[in-house]
């Protein structure tokens, strides 16, 4: 939930509850944020540069109006849903969810942009963070659109312009044996322009297995573009991290992939994707399992 406190020369003051832009934009759901400096946080979203900072209550936002703020900002920071509500659901359910949502309480799932979510997590397979974000930069300063008024800032690059592209230029930004799916998967799009909005009007069942259907995306990714895109709220993504952490905490032996979503959709329910953030950054962060 959000309250607008000020509007001074085109910058925007907000306090926003449940919020903290370490958590949410460190707990691996976006790649294009970056921390500038003490509370100062800047990123390229819905093809626009953002700059914001965050002083523990507060949240300005610069150069933005209030207009801007409420018609695209307030969605892709999932302003309107009451996370206080959610932890305190979460919270008494068991010790281990308490310690977790204790830990990350300033996350907030994003609804990003699909397609850049989508080649995004097909990026991430088998990579890190670091790499991840390079791959991502390099295509958008090569294939995106620079941003007026932001030193060298790009949109990500639309599914056309990657399907023109010259395979091996597309090398420059050293995806490996991904490449492959990054082209599959822009060809796949740009041939039909209509896909990415059908995938947001269908059942979320239904969009998982067209997800599913592309080169290179498995159930880990198709969970993530279903969450991290807000089109599915209840995907339980499951990479290396969660597994351990539901090993450990609630299996206490390990567990195939399989009986820990069946688990996670009885026992989590409706908040099994916010669950699953909480604990996968709870997990990483303080390495459980290992």
């Amino acid at each position: 939930m959000y309250r607008i406190i000020s509007t001074d020369n085109n910058n925007l003051t907000v306090r926003i509850d449940d919020f903290n832009p370490s958590h949410t934009f460190l707990c691996g759901q976006c790649f294009r944020w970056n921390q500038e400096d003490e509370g100062t946080w800047s990123g390229v979203a819905l093809g626009r540069f953002v700059r914001l900072k965050w002083d523990g209550e507060l949240c300005t936002f610069f150069d933005m109006t209030e207009k801007e703020f409420i018609e695209k900002w307030v969605d892709y920071f999932d302003l309107n849903t009451d996370y206080g509500e959610i932890k305190k659901i979460l919270a008494g359910k068991d010790e281990h969810l308490r310690e977790a949502v204790s830990f990350g309480y300033g996350i907030r799932l994003l609804r990003q942009d699909l397609w850049e979510v989508m080649l995004s997590f097909i990026i991430s397979q088998n990579n890190q963070i670091p790499r991840i974000k390079k791959i991502i930069e390099t295509l958008s300063e090569h294939y995106g659109q620079k941003i007026s008024g932001a030193d060298n800032r790009y949109t990500f690059p639309d599914a056309f312009s990657l399907a023109r592209a010259n395979i091996e230029d597309l090398k420059i930004c050293r995806p490996g044996y991904r490449l492959g799916y990054i082209m599959s998967a822009a060809e796949k799009v740009s041939k039909s322009p209509s896909l990415l909005g059908e995938l947001k009007s269908i059942p979320s069942a239904e969009a998982r297995k067209i997800l599913l259907s592309f080169t290179g995306i498995g159930e880990k990714v198709a969970d993530c573009i279903l969450l991290y895109s807000g089109l599915d709220r209840n995907a339980f993504p499951i990479d290396r991290w969660v597994k351990r952490v539901m090993e450990t905490l609630y299996f206490k032996k390990e567990t195939d992939v399989k009986t820990i979503r069946a688990f996670s959709r009885d026992y989590f329910g409706e908040l099994s994707g916010i669950a699953q953030q909480y604990l996968f950054y709870y997990a990483r962060e303080n390495k459980i399992g290992l």
